[in-house]
């Protein structure tokens, strides 16, 4: 699993001292502690603070001199810096929790593909003690449905038919969703009541 997304401490300290600016607790002109205060402070090492004045320095949030110390030159930009960072975070947290959906949505597909193959391996023998089992039926030539989605088929509403799949070029395309067109030779996998293997054969063929 892909590791999560942390703000390294630095970082969090520059935020630290931005919004000390952006809230006039640190005025535009005056000084900030040396590095040896901030380090102890912040309870990290003199290297820590000092790439984050180095951040802080790169936006022109504050100057570095080595008579002057570390001086606040700007709000302003101690505000935008702040703003930018968080649209940053949110995007790297947005794609931490993307890749976390993506995951858990393969591992349904892979379960609903393992579960509809078993229902497929079964279904000689589910036929013959009459439970439920899945038709297989393929769109002919010129089928009225060729080009056209399950959803704007109404598949279901005109056969009364749940489809768990479709064959297409060797591949099984579990669990279709609506908008999923169809396509001459198309191998559709279905199940229902009674009756309903008459209502698909009809309907891809009229």
């Amino acid at each position: 699993m892909k590791k999560k997304y942390t703000t390294p401490k630095y970082i969090k300290i520059a935020l630290d001292i931005a919004y000390r600016i952006y809230n006039d607790d640190l005025k535009e002109g005056s000084k900030v502690s040396g590095r040896s205060t901030l380090a102890s402070k912040y309870n990290v090492s003199p290297e820590t603070i000092r790439r984050s004045i180095a951040l802080l320095k790169d936006v022109n949030v504050v100057e570095v001199t080595e008579k002057s110390g570390i001086s606040i030159i700007s709000k302003e930009k101690a505000y935008r810096f702040i703003q930018n960072f968080n649209t940053k975070d949110s995007i790297s947290r947005l794609k931490d929790e993307t890749d976390k959906l993506i995951q858990q949505k393969n591992e349904i597909e892979e379960h609903i593909e393992e579960n509809i193959n078993s229902i497929i391996e079964y279904s000689t023998q589910l036929r013959n003690i009459g439970l439920l089992y899945p038709f297989e039926l393929e769109v002919p030539q010129n089928s009225s449905i060729i080009g056209k989605t399950i959803a704007t088929t109404n598949f279901w509403q005109n056969t009364k038919a749940t489809i768990l799949g479709v064959k297409r070029n060797e591949e099984l395309i579990i669990s279709p969703g609506p908008h999923l067109d169809f396509r001459e030779n198309d191998i559709i996998l279905f199940v229902g009541a009674d009756g309903v293997l008459q209502n698909v054969e009809f309907f891809i063929n009229s």
